[in-house]
C-alpha cells in the first residue's frame, strides 16, 4: 500500500501540468492575437496614411485650381467685352469667361491640351505629388454663372475630394470697404463703421484720416501711405509717400525709383520697428498727436491699388455711365413753377443768406407737396453769377430721379431736398471738371438734403445715391433712429458728407480726386457742434450714424467694372 503523501504529491504534479498546459495555450493565443492585432494596426496605419496623403493631394489640386482662376486674364486690354456697366453678367459673357478658363487650363505645360473637356466640365490629367501612388486632378464644373472647383486626390485605391464654389461676377472689390475715398476722410461724433475703410490720399502734408475718440471702426483702416523707411527698406515709426512734381508726376531718382518723402504726422503710435505700442495692461497707446484717436482693428499700410488714381472700379469718373438711367426718365417741367433765392453754402439757419465765405447764389424752382415718378431734372447754366437750381419740399419720389448736367463742366445741377420721401435711387450724369471749376464745382453740382428725409429704396437697383463727382451733402434725416433712416445700397458722390441719424447698409464711395487742393475737401462722416468740416452745421445734424458694407452685392448698373471669377472660401467642403 502506497503512502498517502506520495499519492497527494502525484496528484498535485498532474494538476500543475494541466495548469501549465492551459497557460501555454493562453499565452500562445495571446501571442497569435498580438501578432494579428499588430498586423491590423499596421494596415490601419497604412490606410490612414493613404487617406491623409489623398487629402493632401486633393488640397494641392484645389490650390492649383485657385491659381488657374487667378491667372485667367479677363482684362480690358485682352477682352473688351469682359467689362460691363450692368449689375449682372449676361449668358454670353459667362460663356466667354468659361471658354477662357478652359483655355487657361488646357494651355498649362503639365496639361498640354490633355484635359478631358465637355460643355460644362473640364478635368485635368493626374499629376504626381512625388510619392509612389499619390496624385491629384483639378476639376471645374459650370452651372450658369456658378463654377464648382474641386481638387481630387488619390493614393492607391484611396480617394478624397475637396472643393469650393466660385462665381462669374462683376468686380466689386470696392464693396469690401464700408467707406472708400480718393481724398481725406473725417469720422467724428457717434459714428460706427462696421467694416474696413480705405483712403488713397497721399499728396499733401495732411493726414488721410482724422478719427475722433467718439467714433469707432470695427474693421481695419487701409492707407496708401507706407511705414517702410526708403533708406533702410525696413518698417519704422514714420510714414512715407511718393513725392510729386509741379505737374503732379511722381519724382524718380537716378535709378528710376520713386522718391519717397516723410509725412509730418502719425496715424498711430509705432515703435522703432513699425509695430503699434501697447501699455503694460495690453491697451493700445494713443498719443495726443495721433490722427486716429478712435478704436479700430488695426491699420494696413501701403495698400496701393494703382498710381495716384485707384484701380478699384467705381473710384474714377471714367468708370461711370449713367445714361441708361436717364433714358428711363422724362423731363420735369419748370413752366409756372415759382422761384426762391437761396445761397450755397448759406448762413446758419437761413438758406436765403450767404455764408461768410464764397457762396453761390441760386434761383431755385420750388416744388412742394408733389409726387414724381421716373423724372429728370434738367441742367442749368450760371447767368450773371447766379445759377438756376431746384428745391423739392415735402415731395415723394417713386422710381428713378435723374439729375442731368454737362459732362464737361458747362451746365450744372444744385438740388436741395427738404422733408422728402425717396422710394427709389437718385442718379446723376457724370461731370468732369476743368481747371476753371476746380474750386467751385462742389457748389454747382450738389445734392443737399435738409429737414427730415425718408429713404425707402424699393427698387432692385442696389444704390441709394449714384452721383459721381457731385457734392453729396446728406444732412440730418429723421430725428429719431428707425427704419426710415436706413439707406440701402451704395452711396456714391464726388465727396460725401453724412450727418444726423442714418443707418447705411452698403458702401460709401467718395470718388473725386482731391489731390489738387491743399485742404483736400474732406468727406465727413458724423458731426459735432464744432464740426468744422461741413458747409453748414445745423443742430439737427448731430446724430447717430452706422455704416455696414455688403460685399456680396454687385456694383450698381452705371459703374463699369471687369467681369471676374470670384472664389468663395467659406464654401470649402470635403468629400470621400
Amino acid at each position: 500500500m502506497k503512502p498517502v503523501n506520495k499519492l497527494i504529491r502525484k496528484k498535485q504534479q498532474g494538476v500543475v501540468l494541466i495548469i501549465s498546459m492551459i497557460f501555454v495555450l493562453i499565452f500562445a493565443a495571446l501571442a497569435v492575437s498580438m501578432a494579428s492585432l499588430s498586423g491590423v494596426n499596421l494596415q490601419i496605419a497604412d490606410n490612414q496614411h493613404k487617406v491623409n496623403s489623398a487629402l493632401s493631394a486633393a488640397q494641392s489640386g484645389l490650390e492649383c485650381g485657385k491659381y488657374l482662376i487667378a491667372q485667367t486674364s479677363l482684362t480690358l486690354a485682352d477682352m473688351p467685352a469682359m467689362n460691363t456697366s450692368l449689375n449682372y453678367v449676361t449668358t454670353e459673357q459667362a460663356n466667354t469667361v468659361w471658354a477662357t478658363l478652359c483655355s487657361q487650363v488646357q494651355d498649362q505645360p503639365w496639361v498640354a491640351g490633355n484635359a478631358t473637356q465637355t460643355e460644362n466640365e473640364i478635368i485635368t490629367p493626374a499629376i504626381s505629388l512625388g510619392q509612389a501612388n499619390a496624385s491629384f486632378q483639378v476639376r471645374f464644373y459650370r452651372d450658369g454663372n456658378s463654377i464648382q472647383l474641386e481638387g481630387i486626390g488619390t493614393d492607391g485605391p484611396v480617394g478624397r475630394q475637396v472643393g469650393i464654389n466660385a462665381t462669374i461676377t462683376k468686380d466689386n472689390e470696392v464693396l469690401n470697404y464700408a467707406i472708400a475715398s480718393r481724398g481725406r476722410m473725417w469720422l467724428t461724433g457717434d459714428s460706427t463703421v462696421h467694416g474696413n475703410i480705405y483712403s488713397a490720399w497721399q499728396y499733401q502734408n495732411i493726414s488721410p484720416f482724422n478719427i475722433t475718440s467718439d467714433s469707432t471702426v470695427e474693421g481695419t483702416i487701409n492707407t496708401i501711405l507706407s511705414n517702410i523707411n526708403p533708406n533702410t527698406g525696413e518698417p519704422g515709426p514714420d510714414l512715407y509717400a511718393d513725392k510729386f512734381d509741379s505737374y503732379d508726376n511722381p519724382v524718380l531718382d537716378a535709378d528710376g525709383n520713386r522718391v519717397k518723402i516723410k509725412m509730418p504726422y502719425d496715424l498711430e503710435t509705432l515703435d522703432a520697428i513699425g509695430n503699434p505700442v501697447y501699455d503694460e495692461l495690453g491697451n493700445k497707446v494713443i498719443s495726443p498727436t495721433d490722427q486716429i484717436q478712435g478704436q479700430c482693428d488695426g491699420i494696413n499700410y501701403g495698400v496701393n491699388y494703382g498710381d495716384k488714381a485707384v484701380d478699384m472700379p467705381g473710384m474714377k469718373i471714367s468708370d461711370y455711365d449713367t445714361i441708361p438711367y436717364k433714358n428711363q426718365t422724362t423731363d420735369l417741367s419748370t413752366a409756372g413753377i415759382p422761384t426762391v433765392t437761396e445761397y450755397f453754402p448759406h448762413a446758419v439757419g437761413n438758406y436765403s443768406l450767404p455764408a461768410s465765405y464764397g457762396s453761390q447764389k441760386l434761383t431755385r424752382y420750388k416744388y412742394e407737396g408733389q409726387t414724381f415718378e421716373n423724372k429728370r431734372v434738367s441742367a442749368f447754366t450760371v447767368y450773371y453769377s447766379t445759377l438756376k437750381a431746384t428745391l423739392f419740399k415735402n415731395c415723394t419720389f417713386n422710381g428713378i430721379l435723374y439729375l442731368d448736367c454737362g459732362t464737361t463742366g458747362t451746365t450744372y445741377n444744385n438740388v436741395r431736398f427738404e422733408n422728402c420721401v425717396f422710394n427709389g435711387p437718385i442718379i446723376t450724369n457724370t461731370p468732369s471738371y476743368s481747371y476753371a471749376d476746380s474750386t467751385t464745382w462742389w457748389k454747382k453740382n450738389c445734392l443737399y438734403f435738409t429737414g427730415e428725409e425718408t429713404f425707402q429704396n424699393s427698387t432692385s437697383i442696389p444704390a441709394t445715391i449714384l452721383a459721381p463727382n457731385f457734392n453729396v451733402n446728406l444732412g440730418n434725416t429723421n430725428p429719431d433712429s428707425g427704419e426710415n433712416n436706413v439707406l440701402t445700397g451704395a452711396i456714391v458722390g464726388g465727396i460725401v458728407d453724412i450727418r444726423g441719424n442714418a443707418e447705411i447698409q452698403g458702401t460709401v464711395i467718395s470718388m473725386y480726386d482731391t489731390s489738387d487742393y491743399s485742404s483736400g475737401y474732406v468727406s465727413n462722416i458724423g458731426a459735432t457742434a464744432d464740426d468744422g468740416g461741413s458747409e453748414t452745421t445745423e443742430p439737427g445734424d448731430i446724430g447717430v450714424i452706422s455704416i455696414t458694407p455688403d460685399p456680396d452685392k454687385l456694383l450698381p448698373s452705371g459703374i463699369i467694372s471687369p467681369i471676374v471669377i470670384k472664389p468663395s472660401q467659406d464654401t470649402y467642403s470635403e468629400e470621400i
